[in-house]
């Protein structure tokens, strides 16, 4: 007993002069309590080889790593012998003199990257974190935390590749630690080739936006499944243009390409861009909640047409904002909707694409005068045809070059003296107010009783059973009275829904009628 005692007295007297060389005090007896276990393990030798390690460290540092040593060296003793264990501790000891936190997290990882790739390769991963550490320390750190799963998936070269692309890419810290937190789930999901592209595209976002680049790096497997790599990269260089003008709407476009990309033209996106740059110089407001509607927006306008329909949109829209005014762009943009709506009461989609077509010819001469057209478009059409619209605008278009945009807009607006006599000689077929009168007469004979007669808003004939709507105008037929003969047919035929009750309802002869129907079909309707 006494031996042991005398034989642990100078053990830690061995051990207290030891650590004397670097520390003292508190921290000091600290660490003789902590070399104990060690000491067991690896001996003085070894101990001394450790504490060497240790003394790179700052004193708290160096307790907790003394204290954890001896799990770390039970780990070790699996793959080799003391020498292996101080062989591995002198080796985090060469990266300390880079970085501190380097040097621990290696020595952390050392029996699971042994595990993997040998002592040797260990020596190799001391090398390259010695040399990213000179770069980076953060990016170090993070890709010595990931690299067991990478060796796992690429290899100490893949692993290489990626510590190459980190130090090419580290520009910003957000950045660099999405891509290391996501680099193993992208390289089983497209692999290190398309890694490495996209690495370098969220790069590029980064320099304007972190936020944007690491919600792209989230998002990136999801598009290059649905629209493949180089719509990603088209999409991300466009965002990169705009930035440079506007970081804001760039940043909120990229965001907002996966409810996009797939649905609308390249040059759609370029379009829709321009316009909110333009908006955001003067509004942050309205450029982000106009911007944040466009998916709704775009979606409706694919129900009435297609994508070529999209862009005309918003490619007058865009000019209205650059070369007349972003307010009147945006308002334009808000009755888009409706407005396209009433245009398919005259056509199909062919028709819609034919007036934002048309309106952006005579924008070439005025943009005042072209948004004023647009939104006449509907009722001139109503009343003259798609060809008197084109009439319309090839007048506005002359008067706008010879007269200016002003007396343009007041003729497209029917303000002007010379609409009234134009649109008489463009104006083609039979106009309801002209028969009103006698259509009146026929159907107050027919009911017996007085009906009202209202202008649809399109070609329809209908009925709400109180009054009948019939078109402004009916132009079927070359011949006046044929158009007229039209305008009797169908007005005879909203006047029989009238006449023979189909609007007609009386909840008390509800019960007789299934008394009959029950009667009649011998009880089979319960």
């Amino acid at each position: 007993m006494v031996k042991k005692s005398i034989e642990k007295a100078h053990e830690v007297r061995k051990i207290r002069k030891l650590l004397k060389k670097y520390y003292a005090g508190e921290v000091l007896e600290k660490l003789v309590s902590a070399s104990y276990p060690v000491l067991d393990r690896v001996g003085y030798d070894g101990l001394e080889k450790i504490a060497g390690v240790c003394s790179q460290l700052s004193g708290r540092t160096a307790v907790t790593l003394l204290e954890e040593s001896p799990e770390l060296i039970d780990r070790l003793l699996k793959y080799g012998d003391k020498d292996l264990v101080t062989d591995v501790y002198e080796l985090c000891n060469r990266v300390a003199k880079y970085s501190e936190g380097t040097a621990i997290k290696l020595l952390g990882l050392s029996p699971e990257l042994i595990n993997r790739v040998s002592y040797e390769g260990l020596v190799k991963m001391a090398e390259l974190s010695s040399q990213v550490t000179q770069e980076d320390g953060f990016v170090a750190a993070k890709l010595l935390a990931i690299s067991p799963e990478l060796i796992d998936r690429v290899g100490y070269e893949g692993l290489e590749k990626v510590a190459c692309l980190c130090t090419q890419v580290a520009s910003d810290r957000r950045f660099i630690a999405a891509l290391l937190d996501m680099t193993p789930e992208l390289i089983d999901r497209v692999g290190i080739d398309m890694l490495e592209k996209v690495a370098y595209l969220g790069s590029e976002v980064a320099g304007y936006s972190s936020r944007t680049a690491v919600r792209l790096l989230g998002q990136t497997s999801e598009l290059i499944d649905r629209v493949g790599y180089g719509v990603l990269e088209s999409v991300v260089r466009l965002c990169s243009e705009v930035a440079q003008e506007d970081s804001f709407v760039a940043a909120r476009l990229l965001e907002m390409s996966p409810a996009l990309v797939d649905r609308v033209s390249y040059d759609c996106l370029g379009k829709l861009a321009e316009l909110f740059c333009q908006v955001n110089k003067d509004d942050g407001f309205i450029a982000a909640r106009f911007l944040d509607k466009s998916p709704a927006l775009i979606d409706r306008l694919l129900e009435y047409g297609d994508t070529e329909l999209v862009t005309n949109v918003y490619s007058l829209c865009s000019q209205v904002a650059q070369d007349y005014n972003w307010r009147t762009a945006v308002r334009l943009l808000g009755i888009t909707q409706a407005l396209v709506e009433r245009l398919l009461m005259f056509g199909d989609k062919k028709l819609v694409k034919a007036v934002y077509g048309l309106c952006s010819e005579v924008g070439r001469y005025s943009w005042r005068t072209a948004v004023s057209l647009l939104e006449e478009s509907p009722g001139l059409i109503g009343r003259a045809g798609y060809d008197g619209l084109e009439k319309v605008a090839g007048m506005a278009s002359e008067i706008a070059k010879v007269e200016g945009e002003e007396k343009a807009t007041s003729f497209v607006r029917g303000e002007s003296l010379e609409y009234a006599d134009f649109f008489e000689s463009i104006t083609e077929g039979l106009e309801l107010k002209k028969v009103k009168p006698v259509l009146l007469h026929y159907l107050n004979a027919l009911l017996g009783y007085g009906i009202e007669i209202v202008e649809a808003q399109g070609d329809r004939a209908a009925t709400d059973g109180e009054r009948i709507f019939l078109p402004g105008r009916i132009k079927e037929f070359e011949e006046e009275d044929k158009n007229f003969v039209m305008y009797k047919v169908l007005a005879t035929h909203e006047e029989a829904h009238l006449e023979y009750g189909s609007f007609d309802f009386e909840l008390m002869r509800v019960h007789d009628v299934v008394g009959r129907i029950r009667a009649k079909y011998m009880g089979a309707v319960k």
